[in-house]
């Protein structure tokens, strides 16, 4: 529990600090052009508020999109990281045996950790209708330690638990940032299996020259999709907890 809520709240603040940490991040394939955002490698995509400056180039790992605006102050941050059991485990019981989806689920262990840290936290409002409709139901909360002053939405796939979160200087401007930040929420969504295909024209003729069946870089090929090769089966993050 310690190490998800270090990680999540030192990530949700990070937008604020606005130094350079010299991290290195892992490849991720992202992308960003006329102001929309796709990251492949976790399957989502989002577009920019008009007005903010974005870059797809951070520098702090699961971070994804980093977006800013000068009057007033204010950062839009956009991350990622895998579902898995250990972070599953991490959460605390009470949360993990809820009869709440998994978002609600993440969002309960956030918001007891923050409080343990004398975080002043909001309650839980439900996302917007189109993350639910884009198969990406999210809810957001407020939150602040009288310096910073945080909006957090939440969102939890079957292998991705994905945030944004906005951060200021002051309640005022967290309020004034409200709307673009609903704006982008609203635009969230997961990619489809054809959204995260090639699409390099001179690689889809290669590997529409080739049998369906032979893999391609070690990606098994199937109906015309590449797919990371699925290796060894991968742990369903729901289960038994060490105790």
């Amino acid at each position: 529990m310690r190490r998800f809520a270090a990680a999540t709240f030192a990530i949700a603040l990070l937008a604020s600090l606005v130094v350079a940490l010299g991290l290195l991040v892992e490849e991720s394939r992202a992308e960003l052009e006329n102001q929309v955002f796709t990251s492949r490698a976790d399957r989502i995509q989002m577009v920019v508020p008009r007005g903010w400056r974005a870059t797809d180039q951070p520098s702090y790992p699961g971070l994804l999109l980093w977006m800013m605006r000068t009057q007033p102050p204010g950062q839009i941050v956009l991350t990622s990281e895998t579902f898995t059991r250990e972070l599953y485990c991490s959460w605390p019981v009470a949360c993990r045996n809820s009869g709440d989806s998994n978002t609600a689920k993440y969002v309960c262990a956030l918001r007891e950790r923050l409080t343990a840290q004398r975080l002043r936290v909001g309650p839980i409002q439900q996302g917007p209708k189109e993350n639910e409709l884009a198969g990406l139901p999210s809810v957001w909360f407020e939150y602040d330690d009288g310096k910073r002053f945080l909006r957090q939405a939440v969102a939890v796939t079957s292998d991705r638990a994905v945030s944004l979160v906005l951060t200021a200087p002051t309640n005022e401007a967290r309020a004034a940032h409200g709307r673009p930040f609903d704006q982008a929420l609203r635009t969230l969504h997961v990619l489809t299996a054809a959204e995260t295909a090639p699409t390099n024209d001179a690689s889809l003729g290669m590997l529409d020259a080739m049998p369906s069946t032979l893999p391609v870089d070690g990606a098994p090929r199937d109906a015309g999709v590449v797919f990371e090769s699925a290796g060894p089966p991968r742990l369903s993050p729901i289960g038994p907890c060490p105790r």
